[in-house]
């Protein structure tokens, strides 16, 4: 026989899971293991890189003991901006510009010249580059200035219709140059101006990426290619003005000529005095082939100019093998690739332009710096970021990747709710 059914009986509750609990840090939890996996190799190559430096002084635990300290300050930057709200970002955005704008003019009258470069501020206790902040401040404003045009954003021009100056004054081309074409067009190129006279492979590299927001932003191409072509030509007489063009000219006809082409402002001494700090970053990955051939054992770290730095990724294959290039390879990629999601879930326009462009920043210096260890690109000086020794480097890759973490914890819990939503939920 059956037992009545009570129906008073109250429900059973569940057992609180531990799972159920709040998680430590909320957002993109492959975006952490990245980074952790990041800092992790910086380690291990940066240890291995700089036998050469502890030969002019000190040892590698000395700069692997530095390296861990940078490691530390880069995760407390990285949790800052993590913590930080796409609401106060966006209120910062414009005093971020202009202080690193500042910062980097500053630099060509206070800084300190390295390879006849003025592009460092000496504070004492520690040497940066504020182009490298520019870059960051210039996606910040990049992104500011579409999302704030979105709803027209197929309709704006970055250029006036015609090179007349004449009917400039007529209130259509007013409200193109004024309203459209400055607020884009102005911040990619104070900053380019700014930064290429120190380092022209960095102006380069802000426009590519800031070409690159334009088209995802929604930009029409035909409003991109005209800016290109015009931005080719004012580029080419600034590098002549500035000096440069006989640097980047050097540099391509050292790339075309390859290892053919001989150091002639040095007396060989041996036969590798012959060949440019590119020939022998390929012939490092040569040696290393698929395996590498052992931690520590580098050959070529002791002919290269900056093994722990400029030519790092060469350094890495010879030692650790193609396996372990195609690891920080895959890395960079996946990073990119988890930004775009982020990207794509943002319901603010700002906030995922701001993602993705960052993203963008970190992943094609990388992929920049791997194109001239391997060849295929010619010197442009680029570090590997979160791998080189650099502080600035580490730290800056660090701001932009706690930015893009503390945007996708937004979009987890729900809070990232653009300004023109929030005003109608006021209303309401």
């Amino acid at each position: 026989m059956k037992e009545p059914i009570d129906t008073n009986q109250q429900p059973q509750k569940e057992v609180p899971s531990i799972l159920a609990k709040r998680r430590l840090l909320p957002g993109d939890r492959v975006l952490w293991v990245i980074v952790a996996m990041f800092f992790a190799i910086s380690m291990v190559v940066v240890y291995s890189a700089t036998s050469q430096l502890a030969f002019k002084g000190g040892s590698t635990s000395d700069f692997l003991h530095k390296h861990i300290g940078t490691l530390c300050v880069s995760a407390v930057l990285m949790f800052g901006c993590y913590i930080m709200g796409a609401k106060f970002l966006r209120k910062m955005t414009g005093l971020a510009y202009t202080a690193a704008l500042l910062l980097t003019i500053a630099a060509y009258i206070f800084g300190d010249a390295t390879n006849d470069a003025h592009r460092w501020l000496n504070l004492g206790f520690f040497r940066f580059q504020p182009s490298e902040l520019l870059k960051i401040g210039t996606i910040m404003l990049l992104a500011a200035k579409l999302s704030a045009k979105h709803h027209r954003i197929q309709q704006i021009h970055l250029l006036p219709t015609t090179f007349d100056v004449r009917k400039w004054a007529t209130p259509r081309e007013r409200n193109i140059i004024f309203d459209e074409m400055l607020p884009i067009v102005a911040p990619i190129a104070l900053s380019c101006m700014a930064i290429l006279p120190a380092h022209t492979s960095s102006a380069l590299h802000i426009f590519i990426v800031s070409i690159v927001i334009l088209f995802i932003a929604g930009i029409r191409w035909q409003e991109i290619a005209k800016l290109t072509t015009v931005a080719a030509v004012a580029g080419l007489f600034l590098l002549i003005v500035a000096g440069r063009w006989g640097v980047v000219k050097d540099r391509l006809a050292e790339y075309v000529g390859g290892g053919d082409k001989a150091k002639t402002e040095q007396v060989s001494r041996s036969i590798m005095d012959k060949y440019s700090d590119s020939d022998r970053s390929r012939m490092a990955i040569q040696n290393g082939g698929f395996f590498g051939v052992g931690a520590g054992r580098s050959v070529m770290r002791a002919r290269l100019t900056h093994p722990e730095s400029d030519y790092l990724f060469a350094i890495v294959v010879e030692e650790f093998g193609l396996l372990l290039s195609f690891v920080i390879i895959l890395l960079y990629l996946w990073l990119f690739f988890r930004a775009l999601r982020i990207f794509e879930k943002c319901e603010w326009l700002y906030a995922g332009l701001l993602a993705v462009g960052l993203a963008l920043l970190v992943t094609s210096q990388g992929f920049l710096h791997i194109g001239v260890t391997i060849g295929f690109l010619p010197e442009t000086g680029q570090n590997l970021p979160f791998l080189t020794q650099g502080r600035t480097g580490m730290f800056c890759a660090s701001i932009a990747v706690g930015i893009i973490l503390g945007i996708s914890r937004q979009v987890e819990q729900g809070t990232l709710v653009p300004p023109s939503q929030q005003t109608k939920d006021k209303r309401i």
